[in-house]
């Protein structure tokens, strides 16, 4: 049983850590691969120092990694296959999302496939 309650407190930190909008906008956005600060944010519309937080807190629960390129630093998902796990998670709270239609939500869905279906081998 203790090797339940540890993987249980892990999972649960996880999900805490990404539990923002902007997080999981970040994590699906570097779906596509190796993106700066800077294009994240202008990609996704978000300012380059709130990027920057976010990816802290990603970075300090190994979801991505940086890496220096020449004058700038490049983020990535260390497991490219949190992003997939995200969008299938969005069958489970579809009945939750007043807001969207279900067209809304399939669409969503399909461009982040599209997204990861052009970068995850």
């Amino acid at each position: 049983m203790p090797s339940r309650k540890i993987v249980a407190n892990e999972l649960a930190n996880v999900l805490r850590q990404i539990s923002h909008p902007d997080r999981i906008r970040l994590l699906l956005k570097l779906q596509t691969g190796d993106l700066t600060v800077n294009e994240l944010a202008e990609t996704l519309e978000i300012p380059a120092t709130r990027v920057s937080q976010h990816l802290g807190v990603l970075r300090a629960i190994a979801l991505v990694e940086t890496e220096a390129q020449a004058q700038k630093r490049v983020y990535r998902l260390s497991q490219p296959e949190l992003a997939l796990w995200l969008i299938d998670g969005i069958d489970f709270i579809a009945h939750r999302l007043g807001r969207a239609s279900a067209k809304d939500i399939e669409m969503a869905k399909e461009l982040w496939h599209q997204e990861a279906s052009e970068t995850v081998i």
